[in-house]
């Protein structure tokens, strides 16, 4: 919705989670939007990139008003009421666009960040730089997992899963329905792993993912869409949150222990 609009204004309400200088900003048009892990980037065309982390509250609302209309897109983690009041106490940076668009930085908790850096420098971040592959990229390979197993064999798969040195883009969540997919227990050692089920492991991670994908994500906690609808994968989770019920294999009851300081659910019985 931004890309090809000129940047003609940039109001900060709050310093710490803006970094930059605003003159390297203004005027200078959108070429290009895209993601790495959690990192939103925005390109413009003068050489310079916007990045965006959310973090764990975060979240960016695009406006568009035209013909005494308002049409808003989201994504992150706000309450309902954030979007339907804007700006407000939880808006931090306000980015106005031509075409009558302006898209608002809300935080509740501040701990999100937006950063200015010259376009040809951002894979040279720390951050960016040390990102594992992603999900479906044809780099993440069993021949890939496999050597950074034999690299960290105590530690657990689990893990290694929310690592984003390992494999970039895999949540907590989504590492849980994961490991269940493909019937391995978060618990066990990567030394133990064996190439066929770093196979299934690798299958199971994107028929989950793209599951989530159709069901506009989880609604965990306080995400919803701009229009205050909630995502619906929530209601197709296998163990995340599901303690003490019946596991869906018929085997057992779905525990929760603690990886990694990460609340972690699955079925001892099938996840071995």
């Amino acid at each position: 919705m931004i890309v090809d609009l000129k940047i003609k204004s940039v109001e900060i309400r709050l310093s710490k989670i803006f970094t930059g200088n605003l003159n390297n900003i203004i005027g200078a048009t959108v070429c290009s939007i895209e993601r790495k892990a959690k990192i939103i980037i925005i390109n413009l065309d003068n050489g310079y990139s916007i990045l965006i982390h959310l973090k764990m509250t975060g979240q960016l609302v695009i406006d568009r008003k035209q013909n005494n209309r308002s049409t808003r897109v989201a994504g992150g983690h706000p309450s309902v009421d954030w979007v339907a009041d804007l700006p407000n106490k939880f808006t931090h940076v306000i980015f106005v666009f031509s075409s009558g668009i302006t898209m608002y930085f809300n935080d509740l908790r501040r701990f999100g960040y937006i950063k200015l850096y010259k376009t040809d420098e951002v894979d040279l971040l720390e951050p960016i730089k040390k990102l594992g592959p992603e999900p479906f990229s044809l780099k993440l390979t069993p021949e890939y997992l496999m050597g950074v197993f034999v690299k960290r064999p105590k530690i657990k798969i689990k893990q290694l899963l929310l690592d984003q040195t390992v494999i970039s883009g895999i949540g907590n969540i989504y590492a849980d329905e994961s490991l269940f997919c493909s019937n391995i227990s978060p618990l066990r050692l990567a030394k133990d792993i064996k190439r066929s089920e770093i196979i299934e492991l690798l299958k199971c991670i994107k028929i989950v993912l793209r599951q989530a994908i159709k069901y506009g994500g989880s609604s965990e906690n306080t995400f919803v869409h701009a229009s205050g609808s909630k995502g619906q994968m929530q209601n197709y989770f296998k163990v995340y949150r599901r303690t003490g019920q019946n596991c869906l294999n018929g085997c057992g009851k779905i525990i929760r222990v603690v990886v990694g300081g990460r609340g972690t659910y699955y079925c001892p019985k099938c996840q071995n």
